[in-house]
């Protein structure tokens, strides 16, 4: 008699062919990342199921399934156990693609010990970050990457991180950035960005600095917010603008959110007329048009990957003030121009800020190229795509 858990895999599938996949993503529903993975697949005609521990609503071309919720934490863990593994049963993937290491790298742990179907994972920065901190989320971490067939990090020191920590053998990872949308690249640059600014209170000769990121500890929008206050005194013109982000499922992930938001807000009233915090959630080409409004792109965190948000404001000809960090060297080291802030944080970014402008046109020029060229999101999916195909078929010899 068959095992209730066994996950069957369908044959059949040729690495060469072009045959279309199944895949299942086990991943957050409400990301935005998670949603254009899944548009992106489902657009090259592959069947997607994304199963997440927290649903969303889903388009007409792809799948969402989420754990049954209600009851305790334990029971909820033991259903949630049946859910995935009854799904998968129902989706019959070629593969299955975990993203993130947090509650669904632990989901990932409920599948079969010797899954049927090729395993990959994309371990997200920020989760290694708290495993450094959470012996539980290290454990979680250790026992989902090596399971993995292939692990997918975005950048070469995530990469080596996952090779030398957690003892991935190298020929098991592949870097793979996430790249930007080709909507977004093909978008004209001759729009006028004042109408842009006029929407969200923007002064339209005024020198804007955008943070990229969530408002968050993680992104440090504080430090941001504290070195723009040293600045904006003798630089009339500039404006920060700062944007919410996505709000979390958690309740208490959500208040802390706010309190974080209150603070912000209590501390720039002081700077009342130049600073903007957009609290709304803004979609990805929203989020692009003010990237095209802004002239200057704050992304300082202590540690990430290959950032998409840092490659779009590239693509959108932003001059970039980077934490001077490993990933983001990397991006120097591929030919992107950016300035590097190393610690103290507040005091290197006021510097910055206080002599900072617009990129002149040649240097504007040669970052949207060099994402056009090396980031285009197509192209990257199709990487992913070819990767797919080739665990398939070792997984079928």
């Amino acid at each position: 008699m068959q095992d209730r858990d066994h996950v069957p895999l369908r044959r059949g599938v040729d690495a060469a062919s072009d045959a279309p996949l199944r895949v299942v993503l086990l991943a957050p529903a409400t990301s935005a990342h998670t949603r254009r993975w899944a548009d992106d697949l489902a657009l090259r005609g592959h069947q997607v199921t994304v199963c997440s521990w927290h649903g969303g609503p889903g388009p007409d071309d792809w799948r969402i399934t989420s754990a049954p919720a209600g009851g305790g934490r334990p029971l909820r863990v033991l259903r949630a156990g049946h859910w995935l593994r009854r799904e998968v049963r129902g989706a019959r993937p070629d593969v299955i693609h975990v993203h993130s290491l947090g509650v669904h790298g632990a989901l990932s742990l409920l599948l079969p010990a010797r899954p049927a179907v090729p395993l990959l994972v994309t371990p997200w920065g920020s989760e290694l970050r708290a495993a450094d901190r959470h012996p539980g989320r290290a454990l979680v971490a250790r026992l989902a990457l090596r399971r993995a067939a292939r692990v997918v990090p975005t950048s070469r020191e995530m990469a080596e991180l996952v090779a030398s920590r957690y003892r991935i053998l190298r020929s098991r990872i592949t870097v793979l950035s996430w790249g930007v949308p080709d909507v977004l690249l093909d978008v004209g640059h001759d729009a006028d960005p004042r109408v842009t600014r006029a929407k969200y209170g923007i002064p339209a000769e005024a020198t804007v600095a955008l943070s990229v990121r969530s408002t968050s500890e993680v992104y440090r929008t504080h430090e941001i917010l504290a070195a723009f206050s040293r600045v904006a005194r003798v630089r009339p013109d500039l404006f920060l603008l700062l944007v919410a982000g996505h709000q979390p499922v958690h309740a208490a992930a959500r208040q802390a959110q706010e309190e974080y938001l209150g603070l912000l807000r209590a501390r720039a009233q002081d700077l009342a007329g130049r600073v903007a915090l957009v609290d709304q959630r803004l979609c990805q080409a929203e989020m692009f048009s003010l990237m095209r409004a802004s002239d200057v792109a704050i992304s300082v965190p202590r540690s990430d990957q290959r950032s998409s948000s840092v490659l779009e404001a590239a693509a959108a000809g932003c001059r970039l003030l980077l934490s001077d960090i490993a990933p983001y060297r990397e991006l120097l080291a591929d030919g992107l121009l950016a300035d590097l802030l190393p610690d103290p944080l507040v005091s290197t970014l006021a510097d910055a800020l206080s002599g900072t402008g617009p990129l002149d046109a040649a240097d504007r020029l040669a970052n949207i190229q060099l994402i056009g060229q090396t980031e285009r999101g197509s192209l990257k999916v199709a990487e992913l795509e070819r990767l797919y195909r080739n665990v398939v078929r070792a997984g079928t010899m």
